[in-house]
């Protein structure tokens, strides 16, 4: 390559890139608009030859694999341990939704399985420079929730990161090989699992000593040589090169000069990035962005109302208020540097179209100008959707909401062992809602290589298959969704707050969510297994689900007239079942005899003045 190429390339890119961050700069965007924009003016308006698009594509590389490892860098392991439990519930909650949403989004849109799979990873995260620079500028979130508020956004740059790692294979074409898709899963599960705990446990340990033996500037050198290094030891396996990169970054991040080398490879970093970004902007026409100008407002709006809401009940399932809730999920209303990067690799293989990718980073574009804009005043927000929500629906949602204080207050004034009894009910129920996302989007993936594998095998015609993998598909899915609504009720009746519910004036609604778990588990999953893609027809639908209804009527139809539902009570070292009308009436009975022990343990003296109690 003939360096006068080189050097105007460098030359050009970099100071275009410059020229517009100083301009976006202006009106409080960060430095990563300008270089997206200068790759946009780079492709549509130089006529960029085959040497200086190959300077782009190796400078573009090394980008990612800086930028990778840096935002490793930033997760410290043991500070999410000691720190995130609040950031932990909140990503629990958000993530999934985001991808399964993000996905069934995807479908409704016209993309295909794989397609909507990479669409919610794209979704899920936001963008940690963009987030922290607007907060900055408004000064509007006191310093314990903004440190929540990034952990949580590190969570879900190690989420997709998990998500990248499976779904590169996939995009590759290793998807419609069964045993092919299998080995990939051990190999990538093997990979990550061998990297983080020897990785973590040793790799500190060598960046110290290392450290103590020599100058700064060799550690920097010998650092980034790992992160290239684990690099290209990712690409071996079958992974993204980016996902070497973070996982070196995470290793070095629990080392005592962690911080030193993220600034001594600061400006490294900065050139190698913006090239990437430079790069991502350069696959961008004009021409195509206004052809696809209706698919970019689109997935602009799916993203900000499906993060809106996953964030709040992220938030709002960790016990936080409505509003604190609100107010925290409206930051959140950017998509991040990943969406580039998992849109940039379905591009590389084909998975998405050129408008689909320029609609994506289009969409992810306008997020990032309409933050500041969306976040400002986010109370006085809240309080105008507030008022415009419905008055019935806002006084059922006040009634869940006490139901949920209800419960946190419960548990606080618990004894351990029902603390420890509720959390597994709670982790039981994670697991149960992490169960039927993977079990739904097995089957948006599979279902169409399930068929065709049934027809060469057994033979039968597509209408039979189709409805045979529908049936499995809702029988799979019935188990953990029957388990996940018996386990929330259960929850819900320790926390006193069912009988209340019971007695409002949606109880009967209320009555019915919670009494009946089979016909909530056979509703949910009816909703799914329509809303979720499949490839198939909506009559095929419509019969298995008439199938499957008739089927789960016959079989609870006795247990109905037999019994009520049943609700394991823990006491002493016993267990036993109730039904829930007794479980009701003996929750009332231990309370009020818990309040009369308390009562006449407590003494009353008038001295001088004070009321000292004694306490049982």
């Amino acid at each position: 390559m003939d360096e006068i190429v080189l050097l105007t390339s460098l030359a050009v890119f970099l100071l275009l890139a410059g020229v517009c961050s100083i301009v976006f700069n202006k009106i409080k965007l960060p430095p990563l608009v300008g270089y997206l924009f200068a790759g946009i003016i780079v492709a549509n308006i130089w006529d960029v030859s085959e040497d200086s698009q190959t300077v782009v594509e190796i400078l573009s590389d090394m980008g990612l694999i800086m930028l990778m490892f840096c935002i490793g860098l930033e997760i410290n392991l043991k500070k999410i341990r000691k720190q995130g439990v609040l950031a932990m519930k909140v990503a629990l909650v958000e993530i999934p939704f985001m991808v399964l949403f993000g996905a069934i989004f995807g479908s409704i849109l016209g993309l295909d399985s794989l397609q909507s799979l990479c669409l919610g990873a794209v979704m899920a995260g936001s963008s940690t420079a963009v987030v922290l620079g607007v907060l900055r500028m408004q000064n509007r979130l006191e310093k314990d929730r903004i440190d929540t508020l990034i952990l949580v956004i590190i969570m879900e740059d190690i989420a997709q990161v998990i998500i990248l790692s499976m779904i590169t294979p996939m995009m590759a074409g290793g998807a419609m090989d069964p045993g092919a898709l299998a080995a990939m899963i051990v190999s990538i599960i093997a990979f990550m699992v061998v990297s983080i705990f020897l990785g973590i446990r040793f790799m500190p340990r060598i960046i110290n000593w290392i450290a103590d033996s020599v100058s700064s500037e060799v550690v920097v050198i010998f650092t980034v040589g790992l992160a290239f290094g684990m690099a290209l030891l990712a690409s071996y396996v079958g992974l993204s090169v980016a996902i070497g990169a973070f996982l070196m970054g995470m290793m070095v991040a629990s080392s005592r000069k962690s911080r030193d080398i993220t600034h001594d490879i600061e400006p490294m970093k900065n050139i190698f990035m913006a090239m990437f970004f430079i790069s991502v902007g350069m696959e961008i026409r004009l021409t195509t962005l206004m052809d696809n100008l209706t698919l970019t407002l689109c997935l602009l709006v799916i993203f900000v109302v499906l993060k809106l809401i996953a964030v709040f009940l992220g938030y709002w399932f960790a016990n936080e208020t409505p509003k604190n809730s609100f107010t925290s999920a409206i930051s959140f209303l950017v998509m991040g540097e990943f969406a580039f990067i998992i849109a940039k690799q379905a591009l590389d293989y084909e998975v998405f179209s050129e408008g689909v990718y320029t609609s994506i980073v289009g969409a992810a574009l306008l997020s990032m100008v309409l933050l500041p804009l969306i976040s400002q005043n986010a109370d006085g927000r809240w309080d105008a959707v507030a008022k415009r929500i419905p008055e019935k629906l806002m006084n059922m949602f006040k009634a869940l909401d006490g139901a949920k204080t209800s419960f946190y207050s419960m548990l606080s004034d618990s004894s351990r062992r029902t603390r420890k009894e509720v959390n597994a009910n709670i982790t039981m129920v994670y697991i149960l809602l992490v169960m039927i996302t993977i079990i739904e989007i097995f089957f948006m993936l599979a279902t169409q290589t399930i068929i065709q594998w049934g027809m060469t095998y057994f033979g039968g015609d597509l209408i039979i298959w189709s409805i045979l993998v529908l049936l499995l598909n809702f029988f799979v899915l019935y188990v953990p969704t029957i388990r996940l609504f018996i386990r929330v009720k259960t929850m819900l009746i320790m926390a006193n707050g069912f009988k209340n519910m019971l007695t409002s004036e949606h109880g009967l609604i209320t009555h019915i969510f919670m009494s009946n778990a089979w016909i909530m588990a056979m509703m949910l999953d009816i909703t799914l297994i329509i809303i979720v893609p499949n490839g198939l027809e909506l009559w095929e639908h419509i019969v298995v689900l008439f199938i499957a209804l008739v089927i789960l009527l016959i079989y609870n139809l006795k247990s109905v007239r037999a019994r009520t539902e049943m609700v394991t009570v823990f006491e002493d070292d016993d267990t036993y079942d109730v039904d829930l009308d007794e479980f009701i009436e003996l929750m009332n009975r231990k309370y009020e005899e818990n309040l009369e022990r308390a009562t006449a343990h407590k003494t009353v003296s008038i001295d001088t003045g004070d009321i000292p109690h004694d306490k049982e």
